[in-house]
């Protein structure tokens, strides 16, 4: 085997290790798009969950309300 052709494919090799780091990158900022779309259903259970909260704030002042007219009923 001769320099020229050593050298050859030492930068055939190199060449192809670049090739496979620009595809470890294009898919490393593949997976950060993803993530944002699930970012956004997080974001309506997150509604979602707020909206239950309220309605068991809502729920709890009933029953204190309850609470109160009954003790002054009962007086």
């Amino acid at each position: 085997m001769t320099l020229a052709t050593l050298f050859g494919k030492l930068q055939e090799h190199e060449i192809e290790l670049m090739r496979l780091n620009q595809h470890e990158e294009n898919d490393k900022k593949k997976k950060g798009t993803a993530l944002q779309a699930s970012s956004s259903i997080q974001e309506e259970s997150d509604k979602e969950d707020l909206n239950e909260i309220e309605e068991d704030g809502d729920f709890r002042l009933f029953v204190k309300r309850f609470n109160k007219f009954q003790r002054n009923k009962g007086n």
